[in-house]
């Protein structure tokens, strides 16, 4: 999955978080203030923890589990200051449950945390019109991340950025986008180790069909790839292939507010199995 932000892509600086979903506001632009209030349950069988904003990746986590869930909350606030820029903050933590076979006794046994993920800053800029496309470029750096691996959990500051582009466009009654982008992942320094999670790159494409003025079918295709984990210098992974394919629908309820709903099936044994998104956009 392209996160659970099935439309996030096609609609966010479209729709600017729920404008009535019909023709004349497709691609409107509006000075102010939305959020994005975004929930996501994450489950997988394949022994890998993951994050998930702002693309879908295998974190740092040396632990080797059997199955994991895990509940995520994200809030995105995004302000247009002008028709071509936007600021963007977004944060989110996670629930998680995993699960694991003891490696003294064999015991089948389950792990329960609370977790602060990040905190990210960002950028969004809208070019003039290409033919029948708007192009558009963001750009986001990591505040914070909260990570661990093994017994130590510990905040790293400033050492994730992601640069992502996409041209969107509308042909009656399709609005729809391709993008591609790039996740930069700094070395991080714990006290067992030296780790590099390896960075990201990936491309993909959503189609959002209008099927009335106040709702539309979105489905979502991306390939992501990981580059090579090391530890130490020591490679201990291969490149990670991490392909998804999503379906979802939106629901327009007033000119200010919207729901989403999506979901999203992993195409490798290195993607989550599945993950299940709920999204509130709310214009202010």
């Amino acid at each position: 999955m392209r996160k659970i932000f099935l439309i996030l892509a096609v609609l966010t600086n479209s729709l600017f978080a729920s404008d009535e979903l019909n023709i004349d506001t497709l691609f409107k632009k509006q000075i102010g203030l939305r959020s994005i209030t975004s929930f996501s349950l994450l489950s997988t069988g394949n022994p890998h923890s993951y994050y998930i904003y702002p693309t879908i990746g295998v974190n740092g986590d040396l632990n080797v589990w059997n199955d994991t869930k895990q509940l995520y909350l994200n809030q995105t606030f995004i302000y247009t200051l002008t028709p071509k820029f936007d600021l963007l903050i977004s944060g989110g933590g996670n629930y998680s449950r995993q699960e694991y076979n003891n490696i003294i006794s064999g015991a089948f046994t389950s792990k329960n945390t609370l977790n602060f993920d990040s905190l990210w800053l960002g950028f969004i800029y809208t070019g003039d019109s290409i033919a029948d496309f708007v192009p558009q470029i963001k750009f986001q750096t990591a505040i914070i991340q909260r990570e661990k691996t093994v017994f130590q959990t510990k905040n790293f500051y400033f050492q994730s950025q992601n640069l992502e582009a996409s041209l969107r466009g509308y042909s009656d009654p399709v609005v729809y986008s391709i993008y591609t982008g790039f996740g930069y992942n700094a070395k991080r320094k714990f006290k067992i180790a030296n780790i590099e999670y390896g960075h990201s790159i990936y491309i993909g494409g959503n189609l959002s069909i209008i099927l009335s003025p106040k709702i539309t079918l979105d489905l979502g295709a991306e390939q992501r790839f990981q580059t090579e984990q090391k530890i130490n210098g020591i490679k201990n992974s291969e490149i990670r292939s991490i392909p998804t394919i999503s379906a979802g629908s939106t629901y327009s309820i007033n000119s200010d507010t919207a729901v989403s709903v999506s979901a999203s099936l992993g195409g490798s044994s290195a993607a989550p199995d599945a993950i299940f998104g709920l999204s509130l956009w709310k214009k202010f």
